[in-house]
């Protein structure tokens, strides 16, 4: 396949001819992004301000995942959320009903990857990281069949952990237990508050990410996420429902932090619907002849490669403090295999 020198949405300027394809291929993977793999700069010591604003830009501008998270939230406030009065009490009615939307965006984006990128093949491997496929007649899995088990995991823990998460906040906005502010109010606070929700959804992730990683505990829990080597959009919100548990956990912040609904809705939608796309398998969404959306997470797919490294993400630096940072060098493989082999044999 051959495509124009574009500016794809949210990331920097990059060349989609089959050279380039051709030119960030290894042994070790299809295709890859420049190395070493970045992080943000906004922990940087010296300070870094231009690179930090280009980061957050590069993030935001002009039409990224985060911006398209952070629509839908408002669209979602407006349109798809019960009335906060009938929220006050526990009823089946209002909760079937965010069950279902939170069911039918998953399947729309779940679904909606898998299908463009690995049932039709839209783009064929352009930007593909593993050159394996899916696993099938594979024991580990439910079924013999990574699809089908990384799906079942998905919606009948998956949605349900989310949901229940979703109840217990919207009861607290509508009963008075969360603090819940409007844009009017303070809009300062209002705007900035989607600047810092990736970081400290950051934060969360990898401090329970390693706590997952502790040997016992993967083995009991975490192995079920990460039996799908060769990721795909069905596999990031496949995890066993005690990790669902601490992972949607997140949003009880939102019994502390003041906020506005449509904050909350954004951070039910980074932690459940981005798993889709951070799990894709390819760097770049595209649609024709242009690289228009830029999906998957490199830095992630080097965890799921390698398993004892980049427990966090590139918003905030832990790896890179704590010593488990994967930058794609063949160094850091042997580093990251040294660790892996002694954490488990000591099990």
């Amino acid at each position: 396949m051959k495509y124009s020198l574009v500016e794809p949405m949210g990331g920097s300027r990059l060349s989609t001819t089959d050279e380039h394809l051709k030119a960030v291929s290894s042994k070790e993977w299809n295709w890859h992004p420049d190395l070493p793999v970045a992080v943000s700069p906004l922990f940087s010591w010296p300070p870094q301000p231009v690179a930090t604003l280009r980061w957050f830009a590069t993030n935001w501008l002009p039409m990224t995942e985060y911006l398209i998270y952070a629509l839908m939230a408002w669209a979602t406030w407006a349109l798809l959320v019960p009335p906060l009065e009938q929220m006050q009490t526990l009823s089946w009615g209002w909760v079937l009903q965010l069950w279902a939307r939170n069911l039918i965006l998953m399947i729309i984006f779940a679904q909606g990857l898998h299908q463009w990128l690995y049932g039709w093949k839209k783009q064929e491997d352009d930007y593909k990281f593993d050159r394996r496929g899916l696993a099938k007649n594979a024991r580990i899995f439910l079924w013999n069949d990574q699809y089908w088990d990384n799906f079942t995991y998905t919606l009948l823990s998956g949605v349900t952990f989310w949901t229940f998460y979703d109840v217990i906040v919207w009861m607290g906005y509508a009963n008075g237990w969360a603090p819940m502010m409007t844009i009017e109010s303070n809009p300062i606070w209002f705007f900035a508050l989607f600047l810092l929700m990736p970081v400290f959804q950051s934060f969360h992730f990898y401090w329970l990410h390693r706590a997952l990683h502790i040997p016992w505990i993967y083995k009991r829990v975490h192995a079920v996420h990460h039996r799908s080597v060769s990721i795909a959009p069905w596999s990031g919100f496949s995890m066993h429902p005690i990790e669902h548990i601490g992972y949607m956990g997140l949003l009880l912040i939102f019994l502390a932090v003041p906020a506005h609904p449509i904050h909350f809705i954004f951070m039910g939608y980074w932690l459940a619907l981005a798993t889709a796309t951070s799990h894709a398998g390819f760097e770049n969404l595209v649609l024709g002849d242009k690289a228009h959306l830029k999906i998957g997470s490199f830095h992630h797919q080097l965890h799921h490669r390698y398993f004892e490294c980049n427990y966090g993400n590139p918003e905030m630096p832990w790896d890179n403090w704590f010593g488990s940072y994967h930058d794609g060098s063949p160094e850091a493989t042997e580093r990251v295999r040294e660790t892996k082999k002694r954490m488990h044999t000591q099990s």
